[in-house]
């Protein structure tokens, strides 16, 4: 089981923030690249053992939805889960992974907990249940995500970090112009929501609220924002056209600035503020690991 793993399940369902599903969902999307945004409330019915009735492990009913996420394809939203064989072998396999790691796959065989009584949330709480949840949860996520890596159907954890984190240590995920970054998913969310006939509406409201008159040029940014096509630094090379640290870390064999033992050097291209932020950035990594670093820079602003 990987750190990472195991410090998301402390830190999301350990403090009260997802229960067991929602928690190994959350785990195996953002392991494989997904914004689950909204939907992640679609495991919430499956935790605590579904619904409090002493049903199936909530942390395997995440493992086996976040199967069904990565391992389904479609060519479109009418085929969604087409290739439903994929996630039924994979399912069997994670069925028979978990009930020979716990015995069961029923939560109250697990915990021993009703959850539907007092009795049942007092063991839960006070007798240390709570950490046995938490180590079903991390090690579930890290099972689903073993099964769909070999099975082809999910990125090893090295080469996602790789693909959305440049060799600058900026994340090309959170940057404006990533194809399949937040920014572009979220603006053409509300471009679609607003539709394409908005603008005779914003000029009638506009005596109400001001704000409206600068639809126009709001537009034309959102349009913008929603068309986002980048595919990353190691993909077609820096937007910034100055910078030289995608091109100067291939001819050196290094994925990171700081793994090259030129490091620090003045071919990066960069001015000055840039400059100490790409030196700072890369200091950093090298400190405390790619990974670690990865998973701050998904939680910050990519604008600070």
């Amino acid at each position: 089981m990987t750190d990472g793993s195991r410090a998301k399940a402390e830190a999301w369902f350990g403090r009260g923030k997802l229960l067991c599903a929602e928690t190994v969902l959350r785990i195996m999307a953002e392991a494989s690249g997904r914004d689950l945004g909204p939907a992640l409330a679609a495991a919430s019915g499956f935790c605590s053992g579904v619904a409090r009735t002493k049903g199936q492990c909530g942390a395997l009913s995440g493992a086996i939805m976040g199967i069904g996420l990565l391992a389904s394809t479609a060519d479109g939203p009418d085929e969604i889960g087409r290739d439903r064989e994929a996630a039924y072998e994979l399912t069997r396999e994670m069925l028979d992974w978990f009930r020979d790691a716990f015995g069961s796959l029923n939560c109250f065989d697990l915990t021993g907990c009703d959850f539907r009584t007092p009795e049942g949330q007092d063991r839960y709480r006070n007798q240390g249940v709570k950490k046995t949840c938490v180590s079903l949860c991390a090690e579930s996520a890290e099972a689903a995500l073993a099964l769909l890596r070999d099975a082809g159907r999910a990125p090893a954890a090295d080469e996602l970090v790789r693909a959305r984190l440049a060799p600058c240590g900026l994340c090309c995920g959170r940057c404006v112009a990533y194809a399949g970054g937040p920014v572009r998913r979220s603006a053409a969310a509300l471009a679609e929501a607003l539709g394409e006939n908005f603008a005779p509406y914003a000029e009638r409201f506009a005596p109400m609220n001001p704000a409206f008159g600068h639809y126009a040029g709001f537009r034309e940014l959102l349009d913008f924002l929603a068309s986002g096509s980048c595919g990353g630094c190691r993909g077609q090379g820096c937007l910034f056209q100055s910078c030289k640290v995608p091109d100067c870390a291939r001819e050196h064999g290094v994925d990171y600035c700081f793994e090259c033992p030129e490091f620090p050097c003045d071919r990066h291209g960069l001015p000055g503020p840039l400059a100490e932020r790409w030196r700072a950035n890369n200091e950093k990594m090298a400190e405390i690991g790619v990974e670690v670093w990865y998973d701050g820079c998904c939680k910050r602003p990519r604008y600070p």
